[in-house]
């Protein structure tokens, strides 16, 4: 967040193989410090459509978001449904990993399609947005 590039990369090959909860929990585990402070630029926001998620199974369309928890310190993961996972997937995306923070006190739209990635400011909405909202398409 703090240089606003987006980086495209191969999943690691100790991540093949995971996806949804087990992918956002292998990478939190991995690669976040057990003692950052949860809300600070070291901790990582992982977003992971599961392994059948964007195939015909019948109830695969699940999405995963973790990070650490600033409640208990440990790995905290929800699980979704709807069209981010399915989406995500069909473009073969197995994870978003957010890092850092972004030097000012803006809040930004993560654009994902077929042609890359855009972080959009979106300072007029800054008040009316909880949370950073994740636009595909």
């Amino acid at each position: 967040m703090m240089t606003k590039k987006a980086t495209l990369s191969e999943v690691p090959a100790k991540y093949l193989g995971l996806g949804g909860w087990g992918l956002t929990a292998a990478v939190v585990a991995n690669e976040v410090h057990p003692l950052c402070y949860p809300l600070g630029e070291e901790n990582k926001l992982v977003i992971a459509p599961g392994l059948l998620t964007g195939t015909p199974a019948s109830s695969s369309g699940r999405l995963s978001v973790g990070a650490k928890s600033p409640l208990t310190g440990g790995i905290k993961e929800a699980s979704t449904g709807g069209l981010a996972g399915q989406k995500l997937a069909r473009l073969n995306i197995a994870a978003i990993v957010i890092e850092g923070l972004p030097q000012e006190d803006k809040l930004y739209i993560i654009y994902i399609d077929k042609n890359g990635v855009n972080m959009l400011p979106d300072d007029e909405n800054l008040e009316a947005w909880a949370i950073m909202p994740l636009w595909l398409s």
